[in-house]
């Protein structure tokens, strides 16, 4: 059995990205990050939590401003030294551009060839506590769907600290160009329209890890308030008797899903009014401050595999 510091690092795994990033500021602290599905959803401005696999799962962030204006955070360091190819772009004859990433410190070959490839990409490195001045243009705010994929681990290499994306270039409109900026530990990609400004570095601490205190936990772990009561992919009907039983006060977080659901969910908004018997719970938080209060995270519909694990709740939580 997982020990129970353990599997809450897995849950600060989801840490929602922290207000002040450019484009807008996210609802809470944390990552999961960037759905590129996500964009047509009318959602409040808010951070995607990653797909959970493992404490070393890649922390995929999202900050603000219609879900994607802001882009892309990819953390911890993609820096290898293990001889991997540090990159890897092709390109289908219907203009879609696959792009694989083990190693930025060849930044100048990926942006070549990312640039062979019809990719308009700025490509940039922070080294640790600097950044790039900003702002550096103009946000892209109504972005195509489907014009990139959510960040995802490479197959064969789920162990790894690299990431892939799918990007269709056939969507991308005149004058944009996607900015990556690279540091040790995180990867920012922002859509931009028009003149990008050259990287200027300046001494930032914002884009270091932090400690996250988090408002919520995993409610059905061991020696918490539903530890022997299992409520993923139940529907609200069949959990909230028990939670009334129980004198619990319940609140509800809208989820936001991808509709090929790749793992990993956006945060539409969290609400006191009921939901309808029929939608579908994936997983129960418990507040840290307020004892007594249970936040469900629900979906009006029924998907293949738990958005909040990225599969089964029992791959990820061994109990």
């Amino acid at each position: 059995m997982k020990h129970i510091d353990d599997i809450d690092v897995i849950t600060r795994k989801l840490a929602r990205v922290e207000p002040g990033r450019p484009g807008g500021d996210a609802a809470g602290p944390g990552a999961r990050k960037l759905l590129a599905a996500i964009s047509a959803e009318q959602a409040e401005p808010s951070a995607v939590r990653p797909r959970r696999h493992s404490a070393r799962r890649l922390t995929v962030g999202l900050i603000g401003a219609g879900l994607l204006a802001a882009g892309v955070v990819v953390g911890p360091s993609l820096l290898k030294d293990d001889g991997t190819s540090s990159y890897a772009v092709t390109k289908d004859p219907d203009g879609v551009v696959y792009v694989q990433v083990r190693d930025f410190r060849d930044k100048a070959g990926l942006a070549k060839r990312l640039a062979e490839l019809n990719v308009p990409a700025v490509v940039d490195y922070a080294p640790p506590g600097m950044w790039c001045e900003e702002p550096r243009g103009a946000l892209v705010r109504d972005i195509p769907r489907g014009l990139y994929s959510v960040p995802e681990n490479i197959p064969g290499d789920e162990a790894g600290q690299g990431w892939q994306m799918r990007i269709d270039t056939k969507l991308f409109k005149p004058g944009q160009t996607f900015v990556w900026t690279i540091s040790d530990r995180w990867t920012s990609t922002i859509l931009m329209s028009g003149p990008v400004a050259p990287c200027v570095l300046v001494p930032d601490t914002s884009h270091e890890p932090k400690a996250i205190e988090p408002d919520y936990r995993t409610a059905t772990t061991k020696g918490r308030s539903l530890a022997d009561f299992r409520v993923d992919e139940k529907t609200v009907g069949e959990v909230l008797p028990e939670l009334t039983r129980r004198g619990l006060e319940v609140t509800y977080l809208i989820m936001a899903v991808a509709p090929d659901n790749p793992g990993g969910f956006g945060e539409l908004r969290t609400q006191t009014e009921p939901v309808g018997d029929d939608w579908i719970v994936w997983e129960a938080e418990e507040s840290v401050r307020r004892p007594g209060l249970i936040r469900l995270l629900v979906t009006g519909e029924r998907f293949d595999r738990n958005p909040v694990y990225g599969g089964p709740r029992d791959d990820v939580i061994k109990e």
